[in-house]
């Protein structure tokens, strides 16, 4: 079961349907609520709206990691800005949903974020990448090779994947796109994720960007 934390009836409206779709939703109008009614082992989705009167997002979000760590939260609102989003992105979130996307697209970031992924905006993805790279601290050791020559590490399969990853593609969806199953995805994504030394997903997806 995903919760909704929003008092608003669009928003509720535009992720209803993709939550059905994925376990089920139950609706939260106050802060003070979800605190009641979250459970002890939490997991799946909550969506959270940054206009909910009374919240505070900082506040909020670092509560609701810290007693859900399970859990996956998307963030909904009116816009938000690059900096905005940046900023969410570094507080934990896996996305950020405007109330310009279509109900396709929200349906997309839904499926994304529970299948593992991180949701980034076109607009936003060049900037992390910026700001990660302005914080790295020079090695003294050799400098690494260049992305596109640690990519000839992969197989042509897993090349495909990152590829695919680093245009943001769930599991759920590569699968489909190269005609395998998820389980496949996943163990090609362990085998990525160790021969490019990479933590997760989202430094995949940088990595690829890079390339």
């Amino acid at each position: 079961m995903h919760l909704l934390l929003s008092g608003c009836a669009d928003i509720i409206a535009r992720f209803h349907a993709p939550l059905m779709e994925k376990g089920g939703v139950t609706c939260i109008a106050s802060v003070a609520a979800l605190w009641q009614q979250l459970p002890a082992e939490a997991k799946g989705l909550v969506v959270v709206d940054l206009a909910l009167p009374g919240l505070n997002p900082s506040d909020t979000l670092a509560e609701l990691r810290r007693r859900a760590p399970a859990c996956r939260i998307l963030v909904a609102g009116p816009a938000f800005s690059t900096d905005a989003e940046l900023a969410l992105l570094g507080l934990g979130v896996a996305g950020c949903c405007g109330s310009q996307l279509q109900a396709d697209m929200v349906a997309r970031i839904v499926a994304t974020v529970l299948d593992g992924g991180v949701w980034i905006s076109h607009a936003v993805m060049p900037l992390l990448l910026q700001r990660m790279q302005a914080r790295a601290t020079p090695a003294p050791a050799p400098a690494p090779a260049p992305a596109a020559e640690r990519l000839v590490l992969l197989t042509p399969r897993e090349r495909q994947i990152a590829q695919l990853v680093g245009g943001g593609a769930s599991n759920k969806v590569i699968a489909r796109e190269l005609s395998i199953t998820d389980r496949t995805v996943k163990a090609h994504l362990g085998a990525i994720f160790q021969k490019l030394d990479l933590p997760d997903r989202l430094q995949l997806a940088l990595f690829v960007t890079a390339a």
